[in-house]
């Protein structure tokens, strides 16, 4: 099965969709709603929304965050990124991961990106790994944190 993945913008054309992009029952409360995620960026100019594509049919969501109104300036952070539980496994997240953080890279200034993750979900685990991400920390409610830096890691292909 060829692959055509690209990153659109979130739009009234394509809200619908993506609030109804299914997860598994155990993977829905590792991430809150597309639809919560949406309206959140509504209200944060800093938070930047994306669906993601596979041809014309959207598959996917991610949310990404500019660091900079928490004083660290260049530094990102994915908020959310999920794809359609049908899709997984097809390669189309890997492909979504990449087209962001050559995005992030582009940004002025870019210097990295953070991810937060359950340690108790190990495909998340193992995918962020597998995209050049190191566990730095588990914070105080017991998230993984993991960040690559732009420069002197190897981005996903």
């Amino acid at each position: 099965m060829s692959i055509n993945v690209s990153l659109r913008a979130v739009t009234a054309d394509n809200f619908d969709q993506l609030t109804k992009l299914p997860l598994l029952d155990h993977q829905v409360d590792f991430l809150d709603s597309n639809a919560y995620s949406i309206a959140e960026a509504s209200f944060y100019p800093h938070y930047h929304t994306r669906a993601i594509y596979d041809g014309e049919q959207a598959v996917g969501f991610l949310m990404f965050v500019s660091l900079a109104e928490e004083g660290d300036p260049g530094e990102y952070s994915i908020y959310r990124f999920m794809v359609d539980h049908r899709r997984q496994g097809q390669g189309l997240g890997r492909r979504a991961l990449a087209l962001l953080l050559d995005e992030i890279k582009a940004l002025p200034g870019a210097a990295g990106v953070w991810i937060c993750y359950s340690p108790v979900n190990p495909t998340a685990r193992a995918f962020y790994a597998s995209a050049g991400f190191v566990e730095t920390e588990l914070d105080e409610n017991g998230e993984m944190w993991a960040y690559i830096a732009f420069g002197t890691a190897a981005l996903v292909s």
